[in-house]
């Protein structure tokens, strides 16, 4: 089973750019919650925060990918 911050990079690398709210929403979690993992996944190099014209986004980091696409597993 995959843990929330597999899932988290996951979604963001499927959509690409993602709003917090997205993620709360896809998760079922509250706004600090939801802040506190974007920010820990950034923090560890696997997303980054960038402001947008209408927020934050979190984005893939680029470089290499951290899921396996044949068996959809995230490592960080």
């Amino acid at each position: 089973m995959l843990t929330l911050n597999q899932n988290v990079i996951d979604f963001v690398r499927r959509y690409g750019r993602v709003q917090p709210q997205d993620v709360a929403e896809e998760f079922d979690l509250g706004g600090v919650q939801t802040l506190r993992v974007l920010t820990d996944l950034e923090e560890m190099g696997a997303l980054r925060l960038i402001e947008g014209g209408d927020g934050v986004y979190a984005v893939p980091n680029g470089g290499q990918s951290l899921c396996d696409p044949f068996t959809g597993t995230c490592t960080i």
